[in-house]
Protein backbone atom coordinates (compact mmCIF):
# COMPACT_ATOMS: atom_id res chain seq x y z
CA UNK A 1 0.00 0.00 0.00
CA UNK A 2 1.24 3.50 -0.84
CA UNK A 3 1.47 5.74 2.24
CA UNK A 4 0.93 8.89 0.14
CA UNK A 5 -2.59 7.76 -0.77
CA UNK A 6 -3.56 7.49 2.91
CA UNK A 7 -2.74 11.18 3.44
CA UNK A 8 -5.19 12.33 0.74
CA UNK A 9 -8.81 13.11 1.63
CA UNK A 10 -11.40 10.64 0.33
CA UNK A 11 -12.82 13.16 -2.19
CA UNK A 12 -9.42 13.44 -3.90
CA UNK A 13 -9.36 9.72 -4.70
CA UNK A 14 -12.53 9.84 -6.82
CA UNK A 15 -13.15 12.42 -9.51
CA UNK A 16 -16.66 13.76 -9.86
CA UNK A 17 -18.35 13.36 -13.23
CA UNK A 18 -21.12 15.98 -13.21
CA UNK A 19 -21.91 19.44 -11.88
CA UNK A 20 -24.76 21.91 -11.82
CA UNK A 21 -23.89 25.28 -13.32
CA UNK A 22 -24.10 28.00 -10.64
CA UNK A 23 -25.18 30.55 -13.29
CA UNK A 24 -27.90 28.78 -15.30
CA UNK A 25 -28.54 25.67 -13.13
CA UNK A 26 -27.95 23.32 -16.10
CA UNK A 27 -26.78 19.78 -15.40
CA UNK A 28 -23.37 19.15 -17.03
CA UNK A 29 -21.69 15.75 -17.40
CA UNK A 30 -17.87 15.79 -17.35
CA UNK A 31 -16.45 12.76 -19.19
CA UNK A 32 -12.93 13.00 -17.75
CA UNK A 33 -14.16 13.96 -14.29
CA UNK A 34 -13.00 16.90 -12.21
CA UNK A 35 -11.46 17.64 -8.84
CA UNK A 36 -10.04 20.65 -7.05
CA UNK A 37 -8.03 22.83 -9.45
CA UNK A 38 -9.83 21.62 -12.58
CA UNK A 39 -11.39 23.92 -15.15
CA UNK A 40 -14.93 23.00 -16.27
CA UNK A 41 -17.26 24.69 -18.74
CA UNK A 42 -21.05 24.79 -18.82
CA UNK A 43 -22.29 23.32 -22.12
CA UNK A 44 -25.41 25.52 -22.02
CA UNK A 45 -24.35 29.06 -21.08
CA UNK A 46 -20.65 28.64 -22.02
CA UNK A 47 -19.17 30.06 -18.80
CA UNK A 48 -15.90 28.47 -17.69
CA UNK A 49 -15.30 27.78 -13.99
CA UNK A 50 -12.28 26.98 -11.79
CA UNK A 51 -13.13 24.26 -9.26
CA UNK A 52 -12.12 24.96 -5.64
CA UNK A 53 -13.06 23.40 -2.32
CA UNK A 54 -14.42 25.49 0.54
CA UNK A 55 -15.78 24.05 3.79
CA UNK A 56 -15.52 20.56 2.30
CA UNK A 57 -17.73 21.39 -0.71
CA UNK A 58 -16.93 22.10 -4.34
CA UNK A 59 -17.22 25.72 -5.40
CA UNK A 60 -17.22 26.92 -9.00
CA UNK A 61 -15.61 30.34 -9.63
CA UNK A 62 -16.05 31.94 -13.06
CA UNK A 63 -12.76 32.63 -14.84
Amino acid sequence: MDDDEDDQPARAKKKHTEFECPECNAHNPVDDGYDEGSDVQCFYCGIEFKVTISSGRFKFRAV
